[in-house]
């Protein structure tokens, strides 16, 4: 073979070679391809609404700062924005507080039926102060009546691993006790 025909097959596997990498590259890239093409349209640009729009806002910037009246309107109407935004804010903290106390306090509120978190403080710390007074007297009320027979129960059931014959023993116990100076007290003495 002649060097001229060389290089022409040499030129001809290396222009295949490049016509089977695109090839590749393509069938690997679809995607990439499809978005390259929705990417480069672009619509046709309208210079007249791109200039009056760049005169509309030149004409805003000016006038904002030129004109007292507008900017006194933009001041207030900030002012009112922002202070509209901190009772927004306000009122979020004010619940979550309401709520904090309210958990805190929340069997002094159920005992009055009150089951709202937002309940006011106010009337949180009143049912608190209730709530506080009623124990106090079903303690004093109960370490006469229901308490012994619990405690003396209680120590039974150790022994007898029976709950109810427990209570049962406790409450003859209780009864027993408490009756005892009454009948004694009926009994004529000699």
């Amino acid at each position: 073979m002649e060097e001229k025909d060389k290089n022409e097959l040499a030129e001809k596997v290396e222009a295949f070679a490049r016509e089977k990498e695109k090839r590749e590259i393509e069938a690997v890239n679809i995607f990439e391809k499809k978005k390259q093409e929705i990417a480069t349209v672009e619509p046709p640009k309208d210079e007249k609404s791109e200039l009056i729009e760049g005169m509309f806002k030149d004409g805003i910037k000016y006038q904002v700062a030129n004109n007292e009246d507008l900017q006194n309107k933009v001041l207030e109407t900030a002012k009112t924005y922002t202070e509209t935004k901190m009772q927004v804010i306000q009122t979020n903290v004010d619940t979550e507080h309401k709520e904090a106390v309210f958990n805190n306090k929340k069997d002094a509120c159920e005992s009055y039926g009150f089951n709202e978190k937002t309940t006011p403080i106010w009337a949180t710390k009143f049912m608190a102060i209730g709530y506080s007074i009623m124990l106090a007297i079903w303690l004093f009320i109960g370490s006469f009546t229901f308490m012994p027979v619990i405690f003396v129960a209680k120590k039974i059931s150790v022994g007898l691993k029976k709950t109810w014959i427990a209570v049962l023993f406790a409450i003859l116990i209780y009864l027993g006790v408490v009756l005892s100076p009454l009948l004694i007290a009926l009994i004529p003495h000699s």
